[in-house]
């Protein structure tokens, strides 16, 4: 784990990526090797257990603020599509369920005590992209999971650019046996909308706490 003060970086390497870097500013920070979470994958692919363990995100930063904790999950995306928003929320939800697990290892750990947020930074949509899924998702019947479609909508197409999913709403999380502490209650997802043209965004933590 490293310390990281006052900001820290979250960075793609891919060289076709648009999107590289995510910046968190204006606390200390401790950022997990990425590598740890990457080495448990390998781990569940092995052992040929479900998917939802084979994924992983770009970056995990813990921190304290205001007296509260808080778990950071980010991943960077280059294109804007359903497609690859629900994969980008499906890599912070197997990053969380297994730095969860690493976790549990430490005997100070209590999952209660974290706000868990996932980051997903993206280029814009192609205009009139959202109003034309929102109208093909209002014509169709409701389903018991969120699908790309429901999230994608849920996530961007309002002004707040944010939404919550509980276990329930994900059909990769159906039937697994993690136990009340092996499971997220909620997770906030938020959209950052990276602007046309730059590879960078720089965010507040206070605008996200």
């Amino acid at each position: 784990m490293e310390y990281c003060k006052r900001t820290v970086s979250i960075t793609e390497d891919s060289s076709s990526a648009k999107v590289k870097e995510l910046i968190w500013s204006n606390s200390d920070f401790h950022k997990i090797d990425a590598t740890i979470v990457k080495d448990m994958t390998s781990f569940f692919q092995k052992a040929n257990s479900s998917d939802i363990f084979h994924l992983d995100c770009d970056g995990i930063v813990i921190f304290e603020k205001n007296g509260k904790k808080y778990m950071f999950f980010s991943e960077l995306k280059s294109t804007f599509s359903k497609s690859e928003l629900f994969s980008a929320k499906d890599q912070i939800i197997s990053s969380y369920l297994k730095i969860n697990m690493l976790m549990h290892l430490l005997r100070c750990y209590n999952y209660d005590d974290f706000v868990i947020k996932g980051f997903i930074a993206c280029l814009p949509p192609k205009k009139g992209y959202l109003r034309d899924l929102n109208k093909q998702q209002l014509s169709k019947p409701g389903s018991k999971y969120k699908t790309d479609a429901d999230f994608v909508i849920d996530l961007c197409y309002y002004k707040e650019k944010k939404t919550k999913l509980v276990p329930t709403d994900c059909f990769k999380l159906k039937g697994l046996p993690l136990g009340n502490t092996g499971i997220f209650k909620e997770i906030e997802f938020n959209y950052v909308e990276v602007p046309e043209g730059t590879s960078s965004i720089t965010l507040d933590v206070d605008n996200y706490i």
